[in-house]
């Protein structure tokens, strides 16, 4: 009954309000063209080729330690983890999902992951926020710290009354260099294309909401709770149901930068959704999964106006310099992608003729 209301509701909400819907829609539609794909696509694929190959084993064995006595994590989480850091939101969970698929992770190794390995990438908070929204590459520094500390603290937390996991052994039917460059791909595609998908949805859903007025009456009721102004109720609102969105009504309203940690963390609904979507069945309980999201929140907006004490402006200046820096077309970082990527090209390709040699093609 439930769902047939709704689905009346929708539907005539969708008759009512189609231009808000189509705006909204289009505008959604462009952000994940010209931002979302081009920032994410990356990461999700080379989280996926990590863990589909030998990748995840042999980077993993520097951090093994670190992963096992830390996190309470086995070795091969170590590449999904630090991902989840500075890939995006989607990128730790679906590490985990894959591993847990593989049966290389337990179903709790799993849920832990998902409480604190849900965190915005370094691109999207330092580049688009910081550089594009507050015109300052040290702002979006403050807002990437303020939610990665808090996000290795919870690991941290979440692993405390979990025993150490023993060494695991290398699988000997890990896929080839090729046959797992090809599946990651496909893998992140999908998961690139649900993610869009779900963002567009949240779009028209969100334009619902404030063409009928039920957005705005939402706010005026908790703004009776003295605690916040409107425009920061609203900003709140808007973080809670999609980030992306959050981010530009919370420009548009004038909201502090703490407001951005908060919502940065917590990650809102549509995100959420994407990452039950990587699991069939979810490895952690929906209540717990919330809270932790909600703690990550409240400690990212604390730790962003510690940091703002602690830290002198110049110091967070000269990383975003040295940023700057080494993402310009004469940068070391750029140099180092670029030997990077021509080394795995040479070792995918001397793997295909090696093998093709050896049967005689």
């Amino acid at each position: 009954m439930l769902s047939a209301v709704a689905f009346i509701a929708l539907m005539l909400c969708l008759l009512l309000y189609p231009g808000a819907v189509q705006s909204s829609v289009a505008s959604s539609v462009t952000y994940c063209l010209t931002v979302l794909v081009p920032s994410l696509f990356p990461f999700m694929a080379l989280t996926s080729y990590a863990v589909s190959s030998r990748a995840a084993v042999t980077l993993g064995r520097p951090l093994d330690l670190v992963t096992r006595h830390v996190f309470k994590l086995p070795g091969c989480c170590a590449v999904p983890v630090l991902m989840s850091l500075i890939g995006g939101y989607p990128a730790g969970a679906k590490g985990a999902s894959l591993l847990l698929s593989e049966g290389r992770i337990t179903g709790p190794q799993a849920g832990r992951m998902l409480l604190f390995c849900v965190n915005p990438g370094l691109a999207f908070t330092v580049t688009y926020l910081g550089l594009g929204v507050f015109g300052s590459t040290g702002i979006g520094w403050r807002l990437f710290l303020s939610v990665t500390i808090p996000a290795i603290l919870m690991g941290v937390l979440t692993g405390l009354r979990a025993p150490v996991p023993q060494k695991q052994e290398e699988h000997g039917d890990v896929p080839g260099g090729s046959q797992a460059l090809t599946r990651s791909v496909a893998d992140a595609s999908k998961s690139v294309l649900i993610m869009c998908a779900c963002i567009v949805l949240f779009a028209g859903f969100t334009a619902v909401l404030h063409a009928g007025g039920i957005f705005q009456q939402a706010v005026r009721l908790l703004t009776r709770l003295g605690i916040f102004t409107p425009q920061q109720w609203a900003a709140s609102l808007s973080f809670l149901l999609e980030v992306t969105g959050g981010t530009g009504d919370a420009r548009a309203l004038g909201v502090g930068a703490g407001f951005f940690a908060f919502g940065l963390a917590f990650g809102g609904l549509c995100v959420h959704i994407q990452v039950f979507s990587l699991f069939r069945e979810l490895p952690v309980k929906l209540p717990v999964f919330f809270l932790c999201r909600f703690i990550h929140g409240l400690l990212a907006a604390v730790c962003f106006e510690l940091l703002g004490k602690i830290m002198p402006g110049g110091a967070v200046e000269t990383m975003a310099g040295a940023y700057k820096a080494a993402l310009s077309p004469g940068g070391w970082m750029s140099g180092a992608s670029l030997l990077l990527m021509c080394a795995a090209f040479l070792l995918i390709a001397g793997g295909r003729a090696g093998r093709g040699c050896q049967n005689g093609d």
